[in-house]
């Protein structure tokens, strides 16, 4: 059986609960990355052993 939370007494599936938690977690994606370019953007250079990755964005 599926589960069910209540919200202001309406039961609302999980399958919305959780749907509803990855637009948060989208949201708050693009907010840090609105904040990143409002920063200034940034640079990364990362190098594991004979891995190398280099990325910047702004």
């Amino acid at each position: 059986m599926a589960r069910v939370r209540t919200v202001a007494g309406h039961a609302v599936p999980g399958i919305i609960v959780f749907f509803f938690w990855v637009v948060v977690a989208i949201l708050a994606i693009i907010l840090l990355a609105f904040i990143v370019n409002w920063a200034g953007g940034g640079d990364l250079h990362l190098r594991l052993g004979h891995f190398f990755l280099d990325v910047g964005f702004t």
